[in-house]
């Protein structure tokens, strides 16, 4: 064992320096640094102190990690849910064609409707003959007339085309148009349903 006041090596097992007489105490330095003494690596204790700091740090890492991989356990955060419906298949209504025919003179036609309701799209070009012109429309059911439609040209006015569309609302079924004309070049009749 080294002296700490003269750095004589002195047996193992001495408890006084066999050069100065010091007592050979392993702590005791009383704040002192011995003279010659070798200065090592760390102390055990420090070494210790390292080790057991860096497994703290690292059971606290697992912790948070483990903490923020379920935030649903947080107050502040709460759980989210999706519900989903059915299908449902929307038909969106439009207007289709039933029939067309035209004419120069009086006409009697039958349609027939599926949808709640139609229109009748009708138009004419007079004849130039410097007198009234006109085209009528009658629609009926089974009921009788249930609309009607004309166009009129007077004896001065232009002999332009002109168009004009009565709309109805009716249930499905047969009807009926009666056209009846007076001095017409041509005449066109349309039906649309609206199903």
């Amino acid at each position: 064992m080294r002296c700490q006041n003269c750095g004589y090596d002195n047996d193992m097992d001495a408890t006084f320096c066999e050069k100065c007489g010091s007592r050979l105490d392993r702590y005791s330095h009383y704040g002192r640094q011995p003279r010659d003494v070798e200065k090592t690596g760390m102390s055990t204790s420090t070494k210790l102190l390292i080790v057991a700091v860096i497994a703290l740090v690292a059971i606290l890492g697992v912790f948070a990690g483990a903490w923020m991989m379920n935030p649903a356990k947080t107050p502040a955060n709460t759980p989210v849910s999706a519900n989903e419906s059915s299908e449902k298949v929307t038909y969106q209504a439009d207007w289709h064609q039933v029939t067309s025919f035209s004419g120069v003179s009086d006409d009697y036609r039958s349609f027939q409707i599926k949808g709640q309701r139609f229109k009748v799209v009708m138009s004419a070009t007079p004849t130039l003959n410097y007198n009234t012109n006109f085209m009528n429309v009658d629609v009926s059911g089974t009921s009788g007339i249930i609309g009607s439609g004309n166009l009129n040209w007077g004896p001065n006015d232009d002999l332009s085309s002109k168009e004009k569309t009565i709309e109805f609302t009716a249930p499905p079924g047969n009807y009926y148009s009666h056209v009846t004309t007076k001095d017409l070049q041509s005449w066109n009749v349309t039906v649309y349903d609206y199903y």
